[in-house]
């Protein structure tokens, strides 16, 4: 495992060292939908960290009765987009200041 999640935190498992943070916004709503958040500081980017958090996050809202999650990003960060489809996530909607992702579990 080249990260590893505690908590909200993102860690680098050979070094233990704090690398970003990933979280929802609160449970599941009565519908089954959540909202996800992460990020990670520009020096651990571009190392899989995020795809793995993410992943980790995704069997952690199912395990707690989500079926639908929801996510957002900058226009700008196609490294962030580029992850959500990797996991699975479908583009939804776009304006101005965010592109929607949802992804059904």
């Amino acid at each position: 495992m080249t990260a590893e999640r505690r908590g909200d935190q993102v860690r680098e498992a050979s070094t233990a060292l704090a690398v970003g943070g990933i979280g929802f916004h609160g449970p599941p709503d009565a519908d089954g939908a959540v909202e996800l958040g992460y990020g990670l500081v520009p020096s651990a980017r571009g190392h899989g960290y995020a795809t793995e958090a993410l992943t980790g996050a995704l069997g952690i809202a199912a395990a707690h009765g989500a079926r639908l999650v929801h996510a957002d990003t900058d226009p700008a960060n196609t490294a962030s987009q580029n992850v959500l489809t990797k996991v699975g996530f479908t583009e939804v909607r776009r304006t101005e200041q965010l592109v929607f992702y949802e992804l059904t579990l």
